[in-house]
């Protein structure tokens, strides 16, 4: 009996382990990228004769978009074909090399692992046909020319080909990618002089040649230095002695897109005709061509970004618009439109229609008092009934008033006298106070609030510490998210006041206005114009309620 129990004992046990099997748990995600055993022959080997590099890897690999990623310098006439064999790449060169010349296979971030995906970044490999392997380098960062933020993943290519059009037409001899503090470093280069640029590649083919690419310069040709450790010098070397390399800072920028057409125009409702513009414009005009108007026809609002119009009219006593649109001095386009919408419900003609008319302010929030009192309309208005609108303060006490329109479309009114420190109003409007073009008027509108003081805010004093060189600069005071809130144009040294500021962080931008237009601008590559240099003050500003901040900034 004991024989038998020591018989059926484990195969218990064993059955009782089969029925409670736990399923592998996994572990953390690989995001290592794959790393090189060995290659034939050693990176940055001299003196290469054969036709063929196998380069071995501690695990499998895949090539993503290997012939848009890989660049050869210098450019070869037939590009290698490139395979994976296990665990390995192996390059058959199908060209004969140039003699005493240093190759650089750049492969981007195409060699990646099989299973996450994790890219090798920057991957180079680098043999000389000669007794030497070229190593002078050069390096830096880049910058985005507006905020001077560093600018990741961008190419930074150098040319030997030194013509105006280089980056438009050719592929670059040597590149890098940039890292993400911005930061890039080009190493095997030859001897020489050549043209350094930035360029955010939209569509990976190394050339400058797409509107929205962006691109950064550097005015003059660059000359690589030798750094020790890349590469052997070889004997009777006369290149300079060794050095740091120079830090070259590239500001990449959009060029502004200055081919301008119309993109659509309609007739978006009764009396009013929208106009859409490819770029912003600089002078937009519209006239009747057919039959012109006597006298102004219409009242014109230009869009924030200047790429919209929109043109209100009342009655014309015609049918139709026959119109033609400039730029400046350009014709655009020519168009016709019907004044009258093609349907109108029905229940559109019976209901009254009243004109929208609000606050320009937020509630419940307590409205700024040093800010003026304004009204805004969904259309423009033709006429102010000052005896229909009541101001009282404090409820109950009478205020005498006025009001007048702050913008040429006539949409905005404002009142008079300024708003009182810590005081409630109460407004109303009764109806025909506000009456549009269209003849619309509104309903009651009662408005009460209550204004702030100035113990709300706090102020910021800027001491500029600047250059007496006769120059003009935009002084902006930017949010935590680099919106512009208050700006100020400026010549020279001095304490310049930022008031009525809410609690929280802020930012300084300088920009040296060099054509005087009191803002902004970027460059053009083909003209060799930079955009305008831009200073940021290192650190945020933080402001306090009642509370005074003194900064000082010194501008090199």
């Amino acid at each position: 009996m004991l024989k038998v129990l020591l018989w059926i004992l484990p195969a218990l046990l064993l059955a009782y382990a089969c029925a409670h099997v736990v399923a592998p748990t996994g572990g953390p995600r690989d995001e290592d990228p794959p790393g090189v055993i060995r290659s034939i022959p050693p990176n940055r080997s001299a003196n290469f004769t054969d036709d063929q590099i196998r380069i071995f890897f501690d695990e499998f690999v895949t090539l993503r978009n290997i012939r848009q990623q890989l660049l050869i310098s210098p450019p070869m006439e037939q590009l290698p074909e490139i395979r994976i064999r296990g665990r390995s790449i192996i390059i058959d060169i199908e060209e004969t090399l140039r003699p005493n010349t240093t190759y650089n296979f750049f492969f981007g971030d195409a060699i990646r692992d099989i299973t996450e995906g994790n890219a090798i970044p920057n991957f180079q490999f680098v043999f000389s046909t000669g007794d030497y392997v070229d190593s002078l380098a050069v390096s830096g960062k880049v910058m985005n020319a507006f905020n001077l933020k560093p600018e990741q993943g961008v190419y930074v290519m150098l040319y030997d080909n030194i013509y105006d059009s280089v980056p438009l037409l050719e592929r670059p001899v040597y590149l890098a990618k940039t890292d993400v503090a911005g930061r890039f470093t080009i190493s095997n280069i030859a001897d020489g002089q050549y043209l350094m640029f930035a360029l955010d590649d939209k569509n990976n083919n190394f050339r400058y040649d797409l509107p929205d690419e962006r691109i950064g310069f550097v005015d003059s040709p660059v000359r690589p230095v030798y750094i020790p450790g890349f590469g052997n010098q070889p004997e009777g070397d006369t290149l300079p002695a060794p050095a740091a390399p120079i830090q070259y800072t590239i500001a990449l920028f959009k060029e502004k897109d200055t081919v301008q057409r119309m993109l659509s125009s309609a007739l978006t409702r009764r009396g009013l005709i929208t106009v859409a513009f490819r770029v912003p414009f600089d002078s937009v005009y519209v006239r009747e061509i057919r039959e012109p108007f006597e006298s102004e026809w219409h009242i014109a609002e230009f869009g924030l970004q200047r790429d919209t119009l929109k043109l209100w009219f009342a009655e014309t006593g015609r049918d139709s618009l026959f119109l033609e649109v400039r730029d400046g001095d350009r014709i655009l386009d020519t168009i016709r439109r019907s004044t009258t919408p093609r349907r109108i419900r029905e229940r559109d003609e019976e209901e009254p229609q009243l004109l929208n008319i609000a606050p320009d302010f937020r509630r419940p929030r307590a409205v700024p008092f040093f800010r003026p009192l304004a009204f805004r309309s969904d259309h423009p208005i033709k006429t102010i009934d000052t005896t229909k609108i009541s101001v009282f303060i404090h409820d109950s006490v009478p205020l005498p008033h006025t009001f007048r329109f702050s913008d040429h479309v006539r949409r905005k009114i404002e009142m008079d006298p300024p708003l009182q420190e810590e005081t409630n109003y109460r407004i109303t409007l009764l109806p025909g106070a506000i009456t549009d073009i269209f003849g619309l008027t509104h309903d009651t509108l009662t408005t009460r609030f209550s204004t702030t003081s100035q113990e709300n805010y706090g102020n910021i004093f800027m001491e500029m510490d600047m250059p007496a060189n006769g120059l003009q600069y935009v002084l902006q005071l930017l949010d935590i998210n680099e919106n512009v809130l208050q700006e100020k144009v400026i010549h020279s040294e001095g304490t310049y006041v930022f008031r009525h500021l809410s609690a929280g962080r802020y930012r300084m931008r300088l920009i040296e206005d060099l054509n005087h237009n009191g803002q902004w601008d970027t460059g053009h590559y083909l003209r060799g114009i930079q955009p305008e240099p831009v200073h940021m003050l290192p650190d945020t500003i933080q402001v306090r309620e009642n509370w005074d901040i003194e900064r000082s900034w010194g501008i090199p």
